[in-house]
């Protein structure tokens, strides 16, 4: 017998066992099971061939072959292989029927946010969601519906290329990649962003049958709602508050005999002249019913509105936050942008981790006495520890010089409160509860600043806690990121080859070699 032949015999056996294992796991059921790949084939082959060598080279019969103990040695090896790759086997299809994913992300790109998970759980019935995307968005669509699906069952994704069925898109009106179609009832909406912030408003909007009004006040150069393109108007953060099912709409309280009874939120900016005392009453008395509002000052600007704020139990301070920059060739300078890292133990924003920007705000901040007013506030936004608050503001605005004087609040420094109350502090009736939010700054919610760091976020988490909308208040925007490679089919094949079938194949027959050599000594 040739010292190759029980080497040979056992290749046999290994090429034949791994060419029927890619067989089964690759073969598509709708062509049958005799399409066989050329993986497949060739190992198959090779086996039959290494087996007929081997009792073509005078190693005796198949029953003297079997009782061999190298041949003993061998099945031992193969039986162990084959137990462990069940193994694996049954891990995979316990992991698939008892799935749970564990997000392992810095960020948590890969889960979703607590707002979205309970948008999810208040879901009565089932969402359709029509996902029109070429090719290139098809990857990251399906992983964002794996995300979604994994948190809620009522989800129906149906992902569809235009390119290959026309029709559909031409029936739900499609104009433009990617667009989402969601659907629920007789209730519909389309989303063009493919991200947490777009996709779980945009559930929430179906899902929710009454829109809630928000009112910003107007008639005195505050920055329209309406003003889309101009740097100082807000056109862009009303239509995010739209894009979360909100009903947007201006007021001029001068003319209106009251505040409507259907706001849910009164956003009252400053602008270039003050407002008049008829409007602040009303504002008062929409308070006492239980409305809620969102109060933007400025320094130096309209000192009814900030007296307004002042007796409801906040410190307004007169003064001007500055904060140190470092600008490159030029070293540290003192501006007027007081970037916010550290946010209060408030439900509208303690979920932020993300840092944003107020310009030529005011410090703004619980009253430092007791009893200090009729609300209890708590701080929102803190600036930086190189701040402070200067109490010369004139010096600022005429001269354009300041100076960390003794009389100044060094950072952080609060720049935003909020707090609730019974309407009857304020002198209303009934048990219901008002609730406020004071800025030092009205342009960090404007068009030139809302995109800047993450103002969206904090405004749509502050008007979220106002309108009573608590699930819509941490979906700050971009949340969802594509943090990894998305494989073509051919390179998810090539990985499945390398990984699945030939690494542990060439393992073994290592293995196999070196116990033949060594028993060969």
């Amino acid at each position: 017998m040739g010292k190759r032949a029980p080497i040979l015999g056992i290749t046999g056996l290994i090429l034949l066992l791994f060419g029927f294992i890619e067989h089964v796991m690759t073969m598509n059921p709708m062509l049958g099971f005799w399409d066989f790949g050329w993986f497949s084939l060739l190992h198959i082959g090779a086996g039959l061939v290494c087996i007929a060598w081997f009792f073509t080279s005078g190693s005796g019969s198949l029953t003297e072959f079997v009782r061999r103990r190298s041949t003993r040695y061998g099945t031992n090896a193969l039986v162990y292989s084959l137990v462990f790759i069940v193994v694996v086997v049954m891990l995979n299809v316990f992991g698939m029927r008892y799935n749970k994913r564990w997000d392992m992300s810095a960020a948590g790109v890969n889960s979703l946010t607590d707002s979205s998970k309970q948008v999810l759980d208040k879901l009565d019935g089932d969402v359709e969601i029509l996902a029109f995307v070429g090719p290139q968005e098809k990857p990251f669509v399906e992983e964002v519906s794996q995300i979604y699906g994994y948190y809620s069952s009522k989800l129906k994704w149906q992902i569809i290329d235009p390119q290959v069925s026309p029709e559909i898109a031409q029936r739900e009106l499609i104009q433009s990649l990617p667009t989402l179609k969601i659907k629920m009832g007789d209730r519909s909406t389309t989303v063009d962003k493919i991200d947490e912030e777009a996709i779980t408003n945009g559930i929430h909007k179906v899902a929710t049958s009454a829109q809630k009004k928000i009112y910003f006040l107007t008639g005195h150069g505050e920055p329209s709602p309406d003003e889309k393109e101009a740097p100082g108007g807000m056109g862009l953060f009303a239509d995010t508050l739209r894009n979360q099912n909100y009903e947007v709409a201006g007021l001029f309280a001068g003319e209106a005999p009251s505040i409507p009874d259907d706001a849910a939120v009164v956003i009252v900016g400053t602008g270039d002249r003050a407002h008049f005392a008829t409007e602040l009453d009303k504002i008062r008395d929409y308070m006492k019913k239980g409305g809620n509002v969102l109060l933007m000052l400025e320094p130096k600007r309209d000192p009814d509105l900030v007296a307004f704020a002042r007796e409801l139990g906040v410190r307004v301070g007169d003064d001007v936050i500055l904060d140190q920059q470092v600008r490159l060739f030029q070293g540290a300078t003192i501006g007027t942008d007081a970037v916010v890292a550290e946010y209060g133990d408030h439900p509208s924003v303690k979920p932020l981790k993300e840092r944003s920007i107020f310009s030529l705000t005011r410090s703004v901040s619980p009253a430092l006495t007791e009893p200090g007013g009729p609300v209890k506030f708590k701080p929102l936004a803190f600036t930086s520890k190189t701040s402070w608050a200067e109490t010369d503001v004139e010096r600022v605005f005429d001269k354009g010089e300041a100076e960390l004087a003794d009389t100044d609040i060094r950072g952080p420094v609060p720049i935003a409160a909020a707090g609730e109350a019974p309407v009857g502090a304020i002198g209303g009736e009934g048990a219901r509860q008002f609730k406020v939010a004071i800025f030092g700054d009205t342009s960090f919610l404007t068009n030139q600043y809302l995109r800047q760091l993450y103002n969206d976020a904090v405004g749509q988490g502050v008007v979220g806690w106002l309108a009573g909308q608590e699930e819509l208040i941490t979906i700050a925007p971009r949340v969802v990121r594509a943090s990894r490679a998305f494989l073509g089919e051919s390179e998810a094949r090539t990985v499945f080859y390398l990984s699945v079938l030939v690494l542990p194949e060439l393992i073994l027959l290592a293995g196999i070699i070196v116990w033949w050599r060594r028993s060969s000594l």
